[in-house]
C-alpha cells in the first residue's frame, strides 16, 4: 500500500482517496494529480492488492476482494469521511466500495469504468469485452510485453506504444501484465450492481474526448441510470483523464468543494448525517 499525504495548510479540509487502474501503481497513476492538488486537500493513494509485490502462482484478485482491501486501508488511516476517486478498473473497485459501505463517502468520481456488462447489445462494447478476455487468456503463452502491447492497442493508445517501447517506462508497464491477467475480468462484474448504489452519494463520471468509443458509451449509459450523476468530458484527454493536468484537477476540486459545503452544513445541524440522508 502506498500513501501520499501532503501536509495540511490548515482548516477543516476533507480527504481524497484515489484508486489506480491496471498497468501502473498508485503513485505512477496519481502522482501528477496529487502534485497539482498540493496542500489544498489531503490525498491518499492506495496500491491495489498484488501491485508492487511478488505474485504467487495461485494468486487471483476479485473486484469485491479489492474493495475490501482498500476499505481496510481506509480503516487503518481512520478516515471518518472522504471523497473516492477511481480510474478504469480502479473505478469498478471504487463502485464496489460505495455499494458495500456507503457511509462516509462524501462523493464518488469514476473515470471511465469498464463496466462491460452494461451494454450487452452494443457491438463496440462487446468487442472490447471479448478482446480483454482474449488478452487475459493468452497472457501465459504471449508473455508480458505482448500482453501490454495488446492492451494499449485495444484502448487506442498505439502512439503511446510507439513512443514508449524500448524505454524504462515501457519496461515498468510490462511488469504489471501478470497482475492484470490475474484480476477478475471487468466484464464479469455485473452492471446490476449499480442498482444497489445509495442514491444520496454524489457521483461524477469522467471521460476523455480521445478515448475509446466503447468507454465513452459506457459513461453515457451510466449517466442515464445513476440518479443525478454528472459528466465531465475532457475533450483533449484519452482514457487516462486524470493525467490531463489542471483541467481534470480543477473539475474534481470544484465539485469536491461544492459537496463539502453541503456536507458540512448537514453535519452542523443537530441531527445531520449526510451519509444517511
Amino acid at each position: 500500500m502506498t500513501v501520499a499525504v501532503p501536509v495540511r495548510r490548515g482548516g477543516d479540509v476533507s480527504d481524497i482517496v484515489m484508486i489506480h487502474g491496471d498497468f501502473g501503481d498508485g503513485l505512477e497513476s496519481w502522482g501528477r494529480a496529487c502534485d497539482l492538488i498540493g496542500r489544498r486537500y489531503r490525498t491518499f493513494v492506495v496500491d491495489r492488492p498484488g501491485f508492487g509485490v511478488h505474485l504467487g502462482p495461485d494468486d487471483r484478485f476479485s473486484i469485491a476482494g479489492e474493495a475490501r482491501y482498500v476499505w481496510g486501508a481506509v480503516d487503518e488511516m481512520s478516515l471518518p469521511s472522504f471523497h473516492l476517486v477511481g480510474h478504469s478498473y480502479g473505478a469498478l473497485v471504487a463502485l464496489e466500495m460505495a455499494i458495500a459501505r456507503p457511509d462516509g463517502i462524501r462523493s464518488m468520481h469514476l473515470i471511465e469504468p469498464p463496466l462491460l456488462d452494461l451494454l450487452p447489445d452494443q457491438p463496440l462494447v462487446q468487442e472490447m469485452n471479448r478482446c480483454v478476455r482474449a488478452i487475459v487468456e493468452n497472457h501465459a503463452t504471449a508473455g508480458d510485453e505482448a500482453t501490454t502491447k495488446a492492451f494499449f492497442s485495444m484502448i487506442g493508445a498505439d502512439r503511446a506504444i510507439e513512443r514508449m517501447q524500448g524505454t524504462a517506462e515501457w519496461d515498468r508497464l510490462c511488469a504489471y501484465a501478470t497482475r492484470f491477467a490475474r484480476g477478475e475480468p471487468a466484464g464479469d462484474y455485473p452492471s446490476s450492481a449499480v442498482d444497489r448504489l445509495r442514491g444520496n452519494i454524489p457521483v461524477v463520471l469522467y471521460t476523455g474526448g480521445r478515448s475509446h468509443p466503447a468507454l465513452r458509451l459506457i459513461t453515457a449509459e451510466l449517466k442515464k441510470i445513476i440518479d443525478r450523476a454528472r459528466v465531465v468530458d475532457v475533450a483533449e484527454a484519452g482514457h487516462a483523464v486524470h493525467m490531463s493536468g489542471r483541467v481534470f484537477v480543477d473539475a474534481l476540486l470544484g465539485i469536491v468543494e461544492e459537496v463539502d459545503r453541503v456536507w458540512n452544513e448537514c453535519v452542523s445541524q443537530p441531527s445531520g448525517d449526510p451519509a444517511r440522508e
